[in-house]
């Protein structure tokens, strides 16, 4: 199972502008979002980020997994969607039991962090906003004494001063 983190981000890391809003994510970012989610067949995403999605949700290019321990989340029955609080190799197993061989991870902060620490993530798309948000959430929350290797595979300017970041996680 293929498992790819794409986030927009600030240049200074930060994924929303406070506590929850990515109001600032530009259109071209937008398409290639799609693009990527899409072709994964499979969108994972923390409870904000739901939340961020919930006038447009579930996202119709991918069956949706939102993780969460909130019981009001984990009660709803949306077509599409699953709502579950599994941990993130239990939601991988799922997801290739269920035939899919990829998955896009979709935020948020803490969400990233867990797919890390299990060594789960294997490519990563930052793609950088020319802004700088003095504060919000990170790409990655708590990880210390962690130490991961990557290597950049491509760098593409996107439009509106975006610059697409693409790496492969080293195992």
């Amino acid at each position: 199972m293929k498992v790819i983190l794409y986030m927009a981000t600030s240049v200074n890391g930060n994924i929303t502008n406070g506590e929850e809003n990515s109001d600032w994510v530009k259109k071209s970012d937008w398409e290639h979002f799609n693009k990527i989610t899409s072709g994964s067949k499979v969108m994972v995403m923390g409870s904000v980020t739901y939340k961020q999605f919930e006038d447009d949700f579930p996202q119709k290019q991918a069956l949706n997994i939102v993780v969460t321990n909130k019981p009001e989340l984990l009660n709803l029955k949306i077509d599409g969607a699953i709502f579950t609080s599994k941990s993130p190799v239990e939601i991988v197993k799922m997801v290739s039991d269920m035939g899919f061989t990829q998955l896009a991870l979709v935020g948020g902060e803490k969400l990233n962090s867990s797919f890390l620490k299990e060594d789960l993530i294997d490519e990563i798309y930052v793609d950088i906003h020319p802004l700088l948000i003095g504060k919000g959430k990170k790409l990655f929350g708590e990880i210390q004494g962690l130490f991961k290797q990557l290597k950049l595979v491509d760098v593409k300017e996107i439009g509106e001063d975006l610059i697409l970041l693409h790496y492969r996680v080293l195992k």
